[in-house]
């Protein structure tokens, strides 16, 4: 199962060696009838769709835009704006197929410098997080399935079941809660959140909560359901970050001298 993972306090050097990797993105898979779908029905076509996802996305770039925060009692006392060209590239020889990297071209409208610190970035977001993964480890979970706005959206709620035994679900952390929304007519999904318990996300790499918001964006004649935002923060609401996604194209490896204290790290 991917895992949205953060990093706490790191500074640029830092980001620049091999981390993390984390999120995702769906192809359509249309949902056939008006009647909304049982959960029998519901589940197998999300798992379809992750697999074409795996399968069609392309390597790919975009501009990317964070606000990282540190807040006391509620009340900001950090903010760092950053501006990044997030390279998503795909590696079939692997179970998660995207890697991602980051250049970073601004830190506070600045240049950015080796000693920079960003307070909580969340990695690999963008590139394997929606899930569906590993259709043996359905059994895992508790649903819970509704119509909203008038059966336009399904909304699809997963909690880990309580004191789990098969060997399909030691690896999903303690207090795995995840919604899903999908659009009932063609079956893609259109936002993800997904929350795991404090205790795990204080004593791991974890994020302890993020949410992903998706719209369709055009690479090349094909037009993909992309994240557009995203949004994280840690169990006790004293970290956040922001990121937005915009100016997507087809990555086509072109090699690009950067100076030193820009070059990025790639995110695994």
């Amino acid at each position: 199962m991917a895992a949205l993972l953060f990093m706490r306090c790191y500074n640029l050097a830092n980001l620049m060696r091999p981390r993390f990797a984390l999120f995702l993105c769906l192809l359509p898979v249309c949902l056939q009838a008006q009647q909304a779908p049982s959960l029998d029905e519901l589940l197998p076509r999300l798992y379809a769709y992750a697999r074409e996802y795996r399968a069609k996305v392309p390597s790919l770039s975009c501009n990317e835009s964070i606000i990282s925060q540190v807040l006391t009692k509620g009340k900001v006392k950090k903010t760092v704006k950053i501006e990044t060209a997030l390279r998503v590239i795909r590696d079939d020889a692997i179970s998660e197929p995207f890697k991602e990297s980051r250049t970073y071209i601004k830190i506070n409208g600045r240049r950015p410098r080796r000693d920079d610190t960003i307070p909580y970035l969340v990695q690999g977001g963008f590139a394997n997080a929606i899930g569906f993964a590993r259709e043996e480890s359905k059994g895992c979970f508790d649903y819970g399935l509704v119509s909203q706005k008038g059966g336009a959206t399904l909304r699809l709620d997963m909690a880990l079941k309580p004191d789990q035994t098969d060997l399909n679900c030691t690896e999903i952390p303690d207090g795995y809660r995840k919604t899903v929304l999908v659009d009932a007519r063609s079956g893609r999904i259109a936002h993800v959140e997904r929350t795991i318990s404090p205790e795990a996300a204080k004593h791991g790499t974890q994020v302890y909560f993020a949410s992903i918001d998706y719209s369709p964006q055009k690479l090349g004649n094909e037009t993909f359901w992309l994240p557009a935002k995203m949004y994280a923060h840690d169990a006790d609401d004293e970290e956040r970050m922001h990121a937005t996604y915009s100016n997507f194209h087809r990555y086509t490896g072109e090699l690009k001298v950067l100076p030193m204290d820009t070059q990025p790290g790639e995110v695994r």
